[in-house]
């Protein structure tokens, strides 16, 4: 109002603004699951138009206000909430509204207690096998953990600390998990393996096998990372093998002609180290035929050389103990004596199964021989 000052009034009053008022926001350290309180109040409040407050955090809301000796009035909000974890380290933020649109804001970092959560294992991504690596486990708690336990995915201790040193690295590990531990709770990491890297290893079940002309051979290998697979026979490297991988498993497969060679080698290298494995080749079915003809044309002539052998044998043991043959008369009489030889000489080409007709000559000289005897006697009866 201009020239207020040149008038009197029968009832003064006395106005003193304020400038910025006092806020006090207090909240105290809570834990995970159990219910927080938080009050935020404003010094002086006009008792006839009282401040509007509001929270950032959801929860249930209650608000008062008291009147001090010195006529001061006091404006208080209070806040009802269950922090979790999430909440640790937010801001909660108190504002109050005036009359007049006049606003006032203060905020304080909520301190949550909850158990480790986010329990991470951290090591060098590339171990090779039989070389040391040292592990690391964090996690986020509050209050910070203050022991860390290793154990293998069969629940066995292996270690206690936050830090944990493995001599020696083997691919057949057994996986494991951190487990951290502070006032509140524990924690623990998902289980995991280390990734280990290793040179090829080609197994027994590499093999070669034909189909007429054309021979197909596998090499299976084991390696990580995977490996190129190769065929190779003296001064030839093969080309088109086909590969196929399943996990830390690579298949090469060729198919082809090896021409004379008896064995071809496998070949197969990655980052680590190479391998290699020495196959026989199959032989094709027409040599294999001309081998089965051969070997049965030799056993055949063996035996006939055999038999040939034995009836050799047998014909002179037989001849050495042939019986003289003895050729009687009607009469009773004695043949001559060069009779008896032609026939002993009969007797022993018939044991011997030589069936000729040369015998036959033999027997004609002794029948003649007979008839001259005979046809003496017949003479002197």
């Amino acid at each position: 109002m201009a020239n207020f000052n040149n008038y009197t009034y029968k009832e003064k009053v006395s106005i003193t603004v304020f400038g910025a008022l006092n806020i006090d926001l207090s909240v105290k350290e809570v834990q995970e699951g159990q219910t927080a309180l938080a009050s935020c109040s404003v010094s002086p409040a006009c008792p006839t138009s009282l401040p509007v407050f509001s929270w950032s955090h959801p929860g249930e809301e209650y608000f008062h206000s008291m009147q001090f000796e010195d006529g001061q009035w006091k404006a208080t909000a209070t806040l009802t909430f269950h922090p979790t974890k999430a909440d640790h380290n937010k801001p909660l933020l108190c504002t109050v509204r005036y009359d007049g649109g006049r606003q006032q804001e203060t905020t304080k970092l909520l301190k949550v207690k909850h158990a480790p959560v986010n329990v991470m294992v951290e090591y060098k991504s590339d171990v090779k096998e039989g070389e040391a690596v040292q592990l690391k486990c964090s996690s986020d708690a509050y209050p910070p953990a203050n022991s860390y336990e290793w154990y293998n995915e069969t629940g066995v201790q292996m270690h206690q600390g936050n830090t944990y040193m493995i001599p020696n690295v083997s691919r057949n590990m057994d996986a494991f998990y951190c487990t951290a531990i502070n006032t509140v709770g524990r924690g623990k990491s998902s289980p995991m393996r280390l990734s280990v890297l290793y040179a090829p290893e080609i197994k027994m079940a590499s093999s070669c096998s034909s189909r007429g002309d054309v021979v197909k051979c596998m090499c299976i290998v084991e390696s990580k990372p995977p490996s190129m697979v190769h065929f190779v026979i003296p001064e030839k490297v093969f080309a088109g093998t086909k590969i196929e991988r399943h996990g830390s498993v690579t298949i090469g497969t060729l198919q082809a002609e090896f021409g004379s060679s008896e064995v071809v080698h496998c070949l197969a290298n990655n980052t680590i180290g190479i391998a290699s494995f020495t196959l026989s080749l199959p032989v094709n079915d027409k040599m294999h035929h001309l081998f089965i003809a051969i070997a049965t044309g030799a056993g055949v002539v063996l035996m006939i050389l055999l038999i040939a052998v034995v009836f050799v044998i047998k014909c002179r043991r037989s001849s050495g103990d042939a019986p003289t043959l003895h050729i009687q008369t009607n009469k009773g009489e004695e043949l001559p004596e060069y009779a008896t030889a032609n026939s002993s000489v009969l007797r022993k080409e018939m044991n011997c199964g030589a069936m000729q007709w040369s015998a036959s000559y033999s027997s004609d000289n002794v029948y003649g021989n007979m008839e001259t005897d005979n046809d003496a006697i017949y003479a002197n009866v």
